[in-house]
């Protein structure tokens, strides 16, 4: 067999850096809409004015001139006059005053760094011929940003997999076993624990709930209250289905109201009735399992997944599956660039909505006359992207995601854009983590680490190795329905 020609057509239509091409592509083409679409309407706190948005337009970079002319920018320029190579937002507003359209527009809500040789970039399809009449070099990949002339690259990271139950043994003597799941929706992740105890008795943690609640008590606030409901959701299992009886005899609450009554005493210390049930409905919808959904409707697929995760910490305390292993690559994800930008760009456009609603808020204060050209402010969204890509540091408080590009060899920059940055702490052993890992093979590079406290945390994809992007889950389902598969709720 020749070897070569497998080489040869591995790299014939898809070169070192197309994983972080093909993940920045599809930030731009449907994650930006996504989140445009997730705050499409601007309500502020005061007077009868809201402002909706519709529509995103991108345009390419474009160099603007002391005397007002507008032309093209390609990257060897941004490098040579120390300019940002940057893409310009517009987004279609509407602004609604006591529910009558006063006014509509096309406004300029900032600039993105454009990636080169992505699909924003100018240098995308053009012939070798073109490129080095544009100073550009023929057999550079791309991948990377271009911020004040110079050229910064996107570090990718692993990260536990989001969305998925991981049961692990704990360090708690009085703990048999625990599943965790961090549950992701947009920029929030909130993380939803299972722990059972060594009596069989489970207990349920997530952000702002009750210390050492029970399971059936939140089981109870999820609308179960049948007994017999709960026990046929289990698979059968003798030994879980002994938990099962031991949780349901184990609290006298026995309606949705009382649990979530309970719950609320807890959150709202202190407060009347009625508050208290409408807090913890609150906290039960928004930050118990976000990524299943957000509204009342959810909280039945909610307890049968909460369900579904006590039904693994009995078996794994029994006997009946193993533990998961944390280090196995299934269990973990690659933060790719356009991951990394997505994180950015939505805390920006948070940054931008804010002080939207801000202006607003202070123009009806002062009983001025409201236009959207005086309310948006485009370099509260620009100078927000800018922070990050200069420092490097990201909002959700990491380090060193962007880093000025290696040129000392041909190899150098290509070394950066495959390399992939665990979050763990340098400083601690965390062997099992350093460690080369089975299914490794083929993915990772064995042998690439450095040396020292970093040795195992950083490691290099292996050449033929390529992580794939996101895939839209509404498809998923649309094809599932399609084959006759049919959900436990709904």
């Amino acid at each position: 067999m020749d070897t070569w020609a497998l080489i040869e057509a591995q790299f014939r239509d898809e070169t070192l850096v197309s994983q972080q091409i093909d993940s920045y592509n599809q930030f731009v083409e449907e994650t930006i809409p996504e989140i445009i679409e997730e705050n499409s309407v601007i309500d502020p706190e005061i007077g009868d004015f809201k402002i909706e948005l519709k529509g995103v337009h991108i345009e390419r970079p474009m160099a603007v001139e002391i005397d007002g002319s507008v032309r093209r920018l390609y990257p060897m320029e941004a490098r040579i006059r120390d300019r940002n190579y940057m893409a310009t937002l517009y987004v279609d507003m509407i602004a609604i005053r006591r529910g009558v359209e006063i006014q509509r527009a096309r406004m300029r809500i900032g600039e993105f760094p454009v990636m080169v040789r992505s699909n924003l970039c100018w240098l995308k399809g053009l012939s070798e011929k073109e490129l080095i009449e544009l100073g550009e070099d023929p057999l550079d990949f791309g991948g990377y940003f271009i911020i004040n002339g110079k050229e910064k690259i996107l570090i990718a990271h692993s990260e536990p997999a989001p969305n998925k139950v991981i049961v692990s043994r704990s360090t708690r003597s009085n703990i048999s076993a625990v599943a965790q799941i961090s549950s992701r929706r947009g920029m929030y992740t909130g993380r939803v624990e299972v722990a059972r105890r060594n009596d069989g008795i489970w207990y349920v943690h997530f952000p702002l709930a009750p210390r050492n609640l029970k399971w059936i008590i939140l089981m109870r606030a999820l609308g179960f209250t049948d007994d017999q409901e709960i026990l046929d959701a289990f698979l059968g299992e003798k030994e879980v289905l002994n938990d099962a009886l031991l949780n349901l005899e184990s609290s006298e609450i026995k309606t949705e109201e009382e649990a979530i009554d309970y719950i609320g005493k807890f959150i709202a210390p202190g407060q009347i009735k009625e508050y208290r049930l409408h807090r913890a409905q609150e906290v039960i919808d928004n930050y118990l399992l976000p990524h299943i959904g957000t509204s009342p409707e959810d909280r039945r697929a909610k307890g049968y997944f909460i369900l579904r995760m006590a039904e693994r910490t009995s078996e794994a305390a029994y006997g009946l599956r193993s533990f998961d292993d944390k280090d196995h690559l299934a269990n973990k994800r690659i933060e790719l660039s356009g991951k990394l930008m997505e994180t950015l760009f939505r805390f920006a456009f948070r940054s931008l909505v804010k002080d939207i609603r801000f202006q607003v808020e202070r123009a009806l204060a002062r009983r001025k006359k409201l236009r959207l050209n005086t309310v948006v402010r485009p370099n509260a969204f620009t100078e927000a992207i800018m922070y990050g890509m200069s420092t490097g540091t990201w909002p959700n408080r990491r380090t060193g995601v962007a880093q000025n590009m290696n040129r000392l060899n041909f190899i150098a920059p290509i070394y950066m854009a495959r390399r992939v940055n665990s979050p763990l702490s340098k400083r601690r052993k965390n062997f099992e983590a350093r460690e080369v890992h089975g299914t490794h093979f083929g993915r990772f590079c064995p042998i690439q680490t450095p040396e020292g406290i970093s040795t195992g945390l950083i490691k290099y994809l292996a050449l033929t190795a390529k992580a794939t992007t996101a895939s839209d889950a509404e498809k998923i389902d649309r094809l599932l329905n399609k084959l006759g598969v049919k959900p436990v709720v709904g």
